[in-house]
């Protein structure tokens, strides 16, 4: 084989040392050239690849030094993170790429936790994020980020709150704490939207969006009306837990939202005294889930008395760097992996949302 066919055929076959696929699976773009007898092997990912800087790079320079000891290849790994198409032809939310409704079939599943800690992760690996606090009867996303804080108005836009590389929208910034809101379905959902057309984002790659739990109207109307690349639903390995899911499938199927997949929250429990591993939940229920509706597992998280520890200090795990912040990494990784082979956006412009 000459040059370009061995390290075609290594980038074909070289797996990063943390998920365990390829270039080619990941769906990274290579671009070879020489130059003066100089090689550079130019790796454009569409999703946030900061992370594999140390986990893919590496595996592949190895490699092609192994094969190709006499010849030096420059390797650089860029990211160009694109809009993907959404549920509503040709549109998007002004100075958002793509927007991600987190779902869930029933509430404590720990929707909200795993939102704080996907937007974190994927903040900490090089990419610009956003979340929409669309839970509006249980507003929990400024805490989990540091407490409240004053929404600054720009015009006629309100300003998110920024924490932790992520900026934040939520009702709770804009009410005070530990009031209520009393409001009827209609007049929640036109609001909602009203709060993210009003919102100022600025030029984000992924925004979150926290949908209340369930299925109702109200989950109804926001889907139906907010353009959405994509959904992730938010469930245990619970029979009950499980069920619920299935029926925010079926919405997001029915509305013609594509599901990137399912990640399972506290799908083991580890002893910190003895390390025994548990599962209290039951085992398998996600992954059956995604048998049975063509979608990917993209992350089981741990039941962890730390992670309730983080998110009421106003630090999610995903910000640390022990082992308890890896499995939302790897979920934001395979996330944003997902959405990257997803059929992109086309339209020139991301027109406002107008409630009719």
């Amino acid at each position: 084989m000459n040059i370009e066919q061995t390290i075609t055929h290594i980038l074909s076959n070289a797996k990063d040392s943390l998920l365990q696929l390829t270039v080619i699976e990941m769906g990274i773009k290579p671009v070879l050239s020489q130059e003066d007898n100089q090689w550079s092997l130019d790796l454009c990912a569409g999703f946030a690849c900061d992370l594999l800087q140390e986990t893919l790079v590496p595996v592949i320079q190895t490699a092609i030094s192994t094969a190709l000891p006499n010849i030096k290849v420059t390797i650089t790994l860029s990211q160009f993170i694109k809009a993907h198409a959404t549920q509503l032809a040709g549109k998007g939310l002004r100075g958002v790429k793509n927007t991600i409704a987190i779902a869930s079939g029933k509430g404590g599943v720990g929707k909200s936790t795993v939102t704080v800690n996907l937007a974190t992760a994927l903040a900490k690996m090089g990419a610009r994020v956003g979340i929409l606090d669309a839970d509006i009867y249980g507003p929990s996303i400024p805490l989990m980020l540091g407490g409240t804080a004053e929404v600054q108005i720009k015009g006629e836009h309100y300003l998110p709150i920024e924490a932790h590389g992520v900026h934040a929208m939520s009702i709770g910034y804009l009410m005070q704490e530990e009031s209520a809101l009393i409001w009827r379905g209609p007049m929640l959902a036109k609001s909602l939207i009203q709060v993210i057309d009003i919102t100022y984002w600025d030029d984000l790659d992924y925004l979150l969006i926290d949908l209340p739990p369930g299925t109702g109207d109200i989950q109804l109307s926001l889907v139906q009306k907010i353009p959405l690349t994509a959904a992730i639903i938010v469930t245990t390995p619970q029979t009950v837990a499980t069920l619920d899911a299935q029926k925010a499938l079926n919405m997001f199927d029915k509305t013609g939202i594509n599901v990137l997949g399912i990640i399972e929250n506290m799908s083991v429990h580890t002893c910190s005294h003895c390390g025994h591993q548990d599962s209290l939940f039951g085992t398998g229920g996600a992954q059956k889930l995604c048998e049975t509706h063509h979608c990917q597992l993209l992350g089981q998280l741990p039941l962890d008395a730390r992670i309730t520890t983080h998110c009421d200090n106003g630090t999610p795990t995903a910000t640390g760097t022990d082992e308890l912040a890896m499995p939302f990494i790897l979920a934001a990784l395979h996330t944003s992996i997902e959405l990257g082979k997803r059929p992109l956006n086309y339209a020139d412009k991301f027109p406002p949302i107008v409630v009719q």
